[in-house]
Formats: C-alpha cells, sequence, structure tokens
C-alpha cells in the first residue's frame, strides 16, 4: 500500500497513546487509521477517538495564516 501525503490544508493528528490516527481535510474528507485495538476497551478506545477528534477538529478551523505548518504532529 503506497503511502499518502497529505495536502497542506489537511490535518493529521495521533490520540495520546498513538492508537488512533485522523487525517481530516477542510473540504470534509475524513480518515481515520486505529491500530493496537487488543490493548483497549471499548471505553478506552472511545476515550482516544474522542481526543484525536477533539485536536483534528481544532485544527481544522484555524484560520491558515495562523499555526505555520499544518502537516504531521508526532503526539499530543
Amino acid at each position: 500500500m503506497a503511502a499518502e501525503v497529505s495536502r497542506p490544508s489537511d490535518v493529521d493528528v495521533w490520540s495520546p497513546d498513538r492508537s488512533v490516527r485522523i487525517v481530516a481535510g477542510v473540504d470534509g474528507q475524513v480518515r481515520v487509521q486505529v491500530q493496537g485495538l487488543r490493548r483497549h476497551t471499548e471505553d478506552s478506545l472511545a476515550g482516544q477517538v474522542r481526543a484525536a477528534v477533539r485536536l483534528a477538529w481544532a485544527r481544522v478551523q484555524q484560520p491558515a495564516e495562523r499555526g505555520g505548518s499544518r502537516g504531521s504532529r508526532s503526539g499530543w
């Protein structure tokens, strides 16, 4: 599978434990990747998803002029 490169207007965020990755674009397209499901309960995974979604939502709403580069973020 080829690696995809995020456009500059996309956000690419990880949950605090890096088990959930969300790539969201201002055009409304969202991609979610989950890894390490076995280490989570339903509640703990839901918490990781909520944390990643909050970060992605905040970054999508930022004006392009603020924040400089909006590429990959290595962690929380």
